[in-house]
């Protein structure tokens, strides 16, 4: 891999070694005689336009509302392998403003608004196609980009049962009654506890977007998702950028879409999980 991260730097590596980056990429630290980079590698035919889609979305969050991030060097292709290239960044560990500061981080992306729901290109989440064809209402884009084309995935793949496409349907049409006005906000986009690091300055960099303009609520869903962030984080973000007082019922709602992420990558569990949340809404 020397000579494959030669090609991509620039620079001689003079010490290589592979690091945790998910489930679907490989990952190095290289370090040269000037500079230490971040790299992910993979041979898939569709990560060429998953990492530059992976690059636009880092800059565009930094351009947009200027939250921690790697820098994009660069991406591209050498010998059937696609690479994304990133400034390393040393982690440390939290100090008493790590929390606080991720909120206030969090609360800046949100208050970046749009004229419309979605973005100008089409990206991914994970290594699944995430449509942003625009739109102005929020649950319609929320319905026919999101869920809909999750949940016939998994109907196509015989996860779920077909009964469950009416079912959203009709899920979406009962939920509306009650849905706030949403005004689009720029979201991460797949903000779980993996997705950002704490650097040696115990700041916080947001990593592995997966960008567009939405319901601020579906950030905040995902990461109540998994857990991983201490109860200070919304308690600053609340006061900072105020919820709808009702958005801890729409909760599950919101998470359905990464729900429906997991049946689709991964099945088991998730199958069932899934098909609570549209019970309980329908």
């Amino acid at each position: 891999m020397k000579d494959f991260f030669y090609k991509a730097t620039g620079q001689k590596p003079i010490y290589l070694s592979s690091v945790p980056g998910g489930d679907i990429n490989e990952a190095y630290k290289i370090v040269t005689t000037s500079n230490t980079y971040f790299a992910k590698v993979n041979s898939s035919p569709i990560a060429k336009d998953m990492f530059e889609k992976e690059a636009l979305g880092l800059q565009l969050l930094k351009e947009k509302s200027g939250i921690n991030v790697p820098v994009v060097l660069s991406s591209g292709t050498i010998k059937n392998k696609s690479y994304l290239l990133l400034n390393w960044i040393e982690q440390g560990k939290a100090n008493n403003d790590t929390n606080k500061n991720l909120a206030v981080q969090l609360a800046l992306l949100h208050k970046v608004s749009n004229s419309f729901f979605g973005l100008d290109h089409n990206n991914y989440i994970g290594n699944l196609p995430q449509k942003n064809t625009g739109h102005k209402n929020w649950l319609e884009f929320y319905f026919s980009n999101r869920i809909e084309l999750q949940i016939e995935k998994a109907i196509n793949s015989n996860l779920i049962h077909k009964k469950y496409i009416r079912k959203t349907e009709l899920m979406f049409v009962k939920i509306e009654s009650d849905y706030p006005k949403v005004i689009p906000s720029l979201l991460h986009g797949d903000l779980w506890s993996g997705n950002y690091i704490i650097n040696n300055n115990g700041k916080v960099v947001f990593i592995d977007p997966a960008i567009y303009y939405g319901c601020r609520e579906m950030d905040i869903a995902m990461m109540k998702l998994f857990g991983g962030f201490a109860n200070e984080v919304f308690n600053i973000y609340n006061e900072l950028f105020p919820l709808d007082y009702q958005w801890q019922s729409r909760l599950k709602f919101h998470q359905l879409y990464y729900i429906l992420v997991h049946v689709n990558l991964f099945g088991g569990s998730y199958i069932s999980s899934a098909q609570s949340i549209i019970d309980y809404y329908y």
